[in-house]
């Protein structure tokens, strides 16, 4: 079984445990970030934010969490990425590099644990060698940070990592805390994702490497549980902000809305209304992963129940074997 549960600890203090649901706040949303932030307060768990965003809106207040992913902000600085997201809007693209985020790193003042991300140049493309090099240059000196190398396709041309190269490197990251992957970097469909994920996953315990594996972008009532089972660990995304999440789906806000709050709910008090309730649904979501993780019984899922153990059954299929001894 890949499903697991770790601590992730920093300078010997305990400072979250896994599956952790991390919502994202970011620019490439319609939504100014100080806004996002002050609606949502109520949040007492981690949460991640671009080094882009907290530069560029004036130093951002994220004072209120647990836990802070600082991302590098090559997502957010890239307006000509390909965005399927319904509803996101492309921000004007403002002048971003790896001075700047290592200016905001340098500047760093928060007192809340802090997970420091690698830069991520959506313009360049290297070996995962030169990768970890550079990632090792940030990370030099940065002991009161979690260092997260998240590990991005090799060649200008490529747009997914290849899990035998990433396994072939197991034995590089070692001075890293955490490994991350966009969810469509490791695949051309869910399941492609799912296997790539766990061949990963299992090579990673086959050389007794127990460190936490955080998929961007997949912070939703179904993707989060398919990449939890095939072996990662920490999850984050925009979905939170976009959808309202309602007995295991995600629903348009501006047509389930109306239907959920009432058509006679304001707009603005329909969103923040939605964010507090999806809030409360991913801290149950983690709560079930948890459960799932303890027991391995799938109706903890509830109406889910029957496509997640079926994804299972396709991804053991696809591996080549039973792993739910594992």
């Amino acid at each position: 079984m890949l499903a697991r549960k770790l601590k992730i600890t920093l300078n010997g203090l305990e400072v979250g445990t896994t599956p952790m649901l991390v919502p994202s706040v970011s620019s490439r949303t319609n939504i100014h970030p100080t806004k996002i932030l002050e609606t949502i307060s109520f949040i007492y768990g981690p949460i991640l934010i671009s080094a882009y965003d907290y530069y560029h809106a004036s130093r951002l207040n994220i004072s209120f969490t647990s836990l802070i992913f600082l991302d590098s902000g090559g997502y957010e600085c890239n307006k000509n990425e390909d965005i399927s997201d319904i509803g996101l809007y492309k921000a004007e693209s403002k002048k971003w590099d790896e001075n700047l985020h290592s200016e905001v790193i340098d500047k760093w003042a928060m007192e809340t644990p802090t997970v420091l991300i690698s830069y991520d140049n959506p313009f360049v493309r290297e070996s995962i060698e030169k990768q970890i090099i550079r990632a090792n240059n940030l990370f030099k000196d940065k002991d009161d940070f979690l260092k997260e190398f998240l590990i991005k396709p090799e060649t200008k041309n490529a747009l997914r990592v290849k899990a035998e190269d990433v396994i072939k490197n197991l034995n590089s990251f070692s001075s890293f805390d955490i490994l991350g992957f966009t969810e469509k970097e490791l695949g051309y469909s869910v399941l492609d994702r799912m296997t790539n994920l766990a061949k990963i996953r299992m090579a990673m315990d086959d050389e007794d490497i127990k460190k936490p594996i955080h998929i961007f972008g997949s912070l939703d009532p179904i993707t989060t549980p398919l990449y939890y089972i095939s072996g990662a660990d920490i999850f984050d995304g925009l979905s939170w902000l976009r959808f309202i999440f309602h007995n295991g789906n995600a629903f348009y806000g501006d047509s389930f809305g109306p239907k959920h709050f009432g058509i006679h709910e304001n707009s603005n008090v329909m969103w923040g209304k939605s964010l507090s309730d999806n809030y409360t649904y991913l801290m149950r979501l983690q709560l079930d992963l948890e459960k799932f993780q303890s027991n391995g019984d799938f109706d903890v899922f509830g109406s889910n129940a029957e496509f997640f153990e079926k994804s299972l059954e396709d991804l053991t299929v696809k591996i080549g074997g039973d792993f739910n001894g594992r």
